[in-house]
């Protein structure tokens, strides 16, 4: 064998070799595409769930702040209708009216005051006019030991809870309320809304509040 078919083998030797690594690279770069392609198309899957979620919870916490909005724009009404120092506040459940213990009971009783019942009359028609509602009847005192009625009731919790008792049982017989939709619960002297080493701060704290829901729970 000559010396130039020498060359000429080894040159296309050279040229196949080239050639075959070069399709085996451009298959590895086609490889890696395909893959980088699957995984750009796999996120962008994640990030349309992502948004579509996000976007639920944007909606289901609008509907649940325009509720709130909605039940404290009913409940400002009903207190200005009862008026003798009944109020609405927001709290971490929700908003609530707040009737204090001069409309309702005399000091260190559960029996409804005629006054009381005049109040307790305007929740039961509001409720009536609005059946998908249910009440939630709440029994606050101050922190003062039971003194002068100690012989009807050993602590605060026994008095408060006396206090939503009697508003339960005014709505769901003279009112006519369900009794599926009224419930009763008592704190006593545990969450006050204003310092108890005050006169002022005790007569605030000493209240029954009333918090409505909707039948969907909100």
């Amino acid at each position: 064998m000559d010396r130039t078919s020498l060359y000429l083998k080894l040159f296309l030797a050279t040229v196949f070799m080239g050639t075959a690594l070069g399709c085996a690279e451009t298959e590895e770069l086609r490889s890696l595409n395909r893959r980088q392609a699957i995984t750009i198309r796999d996120q962008s899957d994640e990030i349309e769930k992502l948004k579509a979620e996000a976007s639920r919870y944007k909606d289901q916490a609008t509907k649940e702040s325009d509720e709130k909005s909605r039940l404290m724009a009913e409940l400002d009404n009903l207190a200005k209708a009862i008026g003798g120092g009944a109020s609405v506040r927001q709290t971490p459940e929700g908003p609530v009216i707040q009737l204090p213990e001069m409309i309702l009971f005399d000091s260190g009783m559960a029996n409804i005051k005629p006054e009381g019942e005049k109040a307790l009359k305007k929740i039961a028609e509001h409720l009536q006019s609005r059946p998908d509602e249910s009440i939630s009847i709440v029994g606050h005192t101050d922190a003062d030991p039971i003194v002068r009625t100690k012989y009807m009731w050993n602590t605060n919790h026994h008095l408060a809870a006396g206090r939503a008792l009697s508003v339960f049982e005014y709505l769901t017989t003279q009112g006519g309320v369900d009794q599926s939709r009224v419930f009763i619960v008592s704190y006593g002297p545990n969450r006050p809304v204003a310092d108890n080493a005050t006169d002022d701060g005790k007569r605030k704290n000493r209240r029954v509040e009333f918090m409505l829901t909707t039948s969907d729970g909100k």
